[in-house]
């Protein structure tokens, strides 16, 4: 159907399920990036969402219905990883959005009525997806009867794919309001006063200027400052909220690449020198090529400053003949010769007209042979195009493209008007349809040329690659742990590598395709060596071979102690240098009159910083110091501040001058609207957050993709 192709087309891929979750996407990723322990739970459920395990069959099924239908929908035979994985992810939040904030409808009394839906798909209210759909792509205005028409002829169609496309797309709108609703209810809730708005904005006018000195943490080695375990244990016990950690694993690894060998590059050498002697006495270089080259040949027409190896440029181009090479680029041995040679502009104007293919191309050029004979017994060529083109954007200029290069035109359209005079007349065929064409201008033609370039990559042979294996399974040998590891990594001299992994990531560092690996570490349930679906201990990831070992099993929660010591640690130490600092500074500060003196005496450089406000996210010069602002914001001028423990040392300020600009009422309304717009922000996103939070999901897809 016509109709429903348009929309298709507008659409783009995926449009019928992402609808109503462009404004959930970003919302629902975070918090489902984490959840409970998994091991234990009925390992046929791909999760649970609000304590309901989902089957891998019922999501299985859901998905094939989804991607059977995106195919249809867009002339697909499959869909690529990339669209795969973007499928599964957002089945997966339309579940989690489905159950969860339908719990949360049904309590609220939150619905969309029959005749409110209708008004957002086809009424005056139109939603912006679905105008975006049906408007004109010229005006941008919608015409709600024939859009209302095509619905129904969509909603009459036979094929059940047509009705589904529809039917998918008027749920997800729906979806898309209640949200919406559940946002703006939420964000009313979040109301600003005219007192907080007033101290927000003065916040904002008040501004200091002022000059500061500070005397850095790196000031003092680490190793001077002792921090005792039990110091470690209390600031731990008393801080838990700082150390809550998502659920996550951490790998020590090894890459054995799989590049091909000195032995390698011979050989390719020397089967590329094998093809010069029949490349040379070939009298059809291109076909030559095609038929002996791992990469098709070029059929593009360049001049000689356009081919970017000088040598080969001045050797084509010298009329001598011959083949010039072998030369290695990009990792293949190459031979090359003159394909063609042809006197052609770099850039034509045409015009033309495009007669659809839809009912078939045998149609198409006949009804383009028609108007071409018109035109040869002198018919107007703009009065034709506007009347018969459907090419729109160029039929209203009378069917004029402009000018244009080789290389900006499919190739047999391209080929057609390059090779023409001016004012010829052809009928040309593209996947597109069948072109009446007119060459109307050319710029002045120079010597091309093709160039026939036999392309020979080098790529591992399989004694390269059975050579890398058998020092891959060396190194694997009795490791078993990653003491085992760290042994073999310093006995071979091979470059360790440290990753941490979420359940749901795709790739890791160094690895072409890392998902079967990540699944592999998840379904682990020990620290040890990891292992395939095999029980091998060698992993192929694009072309490397990878050996690796689980270290570290981080479940959601509170983190051990051991892991974060390092981290609360130096924490410690910070806090026990700002102390040393701060006393330091203190005594140096007595009988100070000036910010210069103090500086004098520590040894450090006074800087200067304007027009510090409350609301002021850094520091010139120093960084970020909310402390530091805060006491500039606040502090008496003309003097000198206790010292103040900041974020990269301790700071001694001194406000010079202060000013402030008038709160006027229009000034009060701008910053009360900023206020509410971060409200509306903090309920369409940190809301939905806590109620995923607390909606006992579970994502477990890992152990099965």
């Amino acid at each position: 159907m016509a109709a429903l192709q348009t929309i298709r087309d507008r659409g783009g891929l995926l449009v019928s399920i992402v609808i109503g979750l462009a404004l959930i996407a970003f919302i629902v990723g975070d918090a489902l990036s984490s959840g409970p322990g998994m091991f234990g739970s009925d390992r046929n459920q791909v999760g649970e969402i609000a304590g309901e395990g989902i089957s891998i069959m019922d999501y299985q099924n859901t998905l094939t219905q989804q991607e059977e239908l995106i195919k249809l929908s867009n002339g697909l035979s499959s869909l690529n990883e990339e669209q795969q994985i973007m499928l599964r992810d957002n089945i997966w939040q339309q579940l989690v959005m489905e159950k969860l904030m339908g719990r949360e409808y049904e309590e609220l009394g939150l619905e969309v009525g029959g005749d409110e839906l209708y008004d957002i798909l086809l009424g005056d209210n139109m939603s912006p997806t679905i105008r975006r759909l049906f408007a004109d792509p010229n005006t941008g205005i919608v015409d709600k009867e024939r859009a209302r028409q095509t619905v129904q002829q969509i909603l009459s169609s036979p094929n059940p794919t047509d009705r589904a496309f529809w039917l998918n797309m008027e749920r997800e709108t729906s979806d898309s309001r209640k949200l919406s609703k559940y946002s703006s209810l939420v964000a009313k809730s979040l109301f600003v006063t005219d007192e907080e708005a007033k101290e927000n904005a003065e916040g904002e006018v008040e501004k200091a200027d002022i000059s500061y000195i500070v005397k850095n943490y790196s000031s003092i080695s680490d190793s001077s400052v002792n921090v005792s375990n039990e110091e470690i244990k209390a600031y731990y016990n008393n801080n838990p909220a700082r150390f809550q950690q998502n659920e996550s694993r951490r790998i020590m690894y090894v890459n054995f690449d799989i590049d091909p060998s000195g032995e390698d590059y011979s050989d390719t050498e020397k089967a590329v020198k094998d093809l010069i002697e029949e490349f040379t006495a070939s009298e059809e270089p291109m076909e030559f090529v095609n038929l002996s080259s791992d990469i098709k040949a070029d059929p593009t027409y360049y001049k000689k400053s356009e081919i970017s190896n000088d040598s080969l440029a001045d050797f084509l181009f010298s009329g001598k003949g011959g083949v010039f090479g072998p030369y290695l680029e990009d990792e293949a041995y190459k031979i090359s010769r003159v394909g063609s040679k042809r006197m052609l502009p770099d850039s034509v104007r045409a015009r033309h007209i495009l007669i659809s293919p839809q009912n078939g191309y045998e149609q198409a050029v006949a009804i383009a042979d028609s108007l071409a004979n018109l035109l040869k017994k002198g018919a107007d060529f703009e009065e034709l195009a506007r009347a018969n083109s459907i090419d729109q954007n160029s039929a209203v200029n009378g069917g004029d493209l402009g000018w244009f290069r080789q290389d900006m035109m499919v190739q047999p359209f391209s080929d057609s008007v390059f090779f023409a005079k001016r004012h010829d007349i052809k009928v040309v065929l593209t996947q597109f349809g069948a072109h009446v064409v007119e060459v109307t201008d050319m710029a002045k033609p120079e010597e091309k040329i093709q160039v026939a370039t036999i392309t020979k990559e080098v790529v591992p042979s399989n004694k390269t690659t059975n050579k890398i294996y058998n020092d891959a399974r060396t190194f694997a040998t009795n490791v078993n742990s990653a003491d085992d590891f760290d042994k073999k990594v310093e006995e071979t001299g091979l470059t360790k590598r440290i990753a941490t992994v979420n359940k749901n990531d795709q790739t890791i560092a160094g690895m072409d395709d890392a998902r079967e690996m990540i699944r592999q570490i998840y379904l682990q349930e020990e620290p040890g060596v990891v292992h395939t679906t095999d029980e091998a201990i060698i992993f192929t990831n694009g072309n490397k071979y990878t050996v690796a070992v689980l270290t570290q099993i981080n479940e959601e929660g509170l983190a051990p102690i051991n892991n974060v010591a390092s981290t609360i640690k130096r924490i410690l130490i910070q806090k026990k240098k700002a102390e040393i600092l701060k006393q330091e500074l203190s005594g140096m500060l007595g009988g100070s009159e000036s910010l210069l003196s103090v500086a004098q005496k520590a040894g450090l450089e006074v800087k200067e910083a304007t027009e510090i406000s409350f609301n002021s996210f850094q520091i010139p010069g120093a960084g970020i110091e909310p402390r530091v602002i805060a006491e500039a914001a606040l502090m008496e001028q003309g003097k000198l501040s206790a010292p103040i423990a900041g974020n990269q040392g301790v700071f001694v300020i001194m406000v010079n001058n202060r000013t402030s600009e008038e709160i006027t009422p229009e000034l009060l309304a701008e910053t009360k609207t900023g206020m509410e717009q971060t409200n509306l922000y903090r309920a369409s996103y940190q809301a939905i957050q806590a109620i995923i939070k607390n909606g006992e999901v579970k994502d477990q897809r890992y152990k099965f993709y």
